[in-house]
């Protein structure tokens, strides 16, 4: 029989990387990484910062996501 019961977070674990608006890269290296997305930019505050986002354009180096621009 499988438990449904949730395992406890480990020390340090992101719960959050299962929302499609968290970006994992930018999760990975300890930002907030919350992701506007209707434009695609993404928080670069430190994870759990007090206040609003401060959303940045994603780096050039992320193709096929976020909207086209021309």
């Amino acid at each position: 029989m499988t438990s449904s019961v949730p395992r406890p977070a480990e020390a340090g674990e992101r719960l959050d990387l299962h929302n499609a608006s968290i970006e994992e890269s930018a999760a990975a290296v300890g930002h907030c990484a919350m992701t506007d997305l209707h434009t695609g930019r993404v928080c670069h505050e430190p994870h759990h910062h007090s206040g609003g986002c401060a959303f940045v354009a994603p780096s050039s180096g992320r193709s096929g996501t976020g909207p086209r621009t021309r």
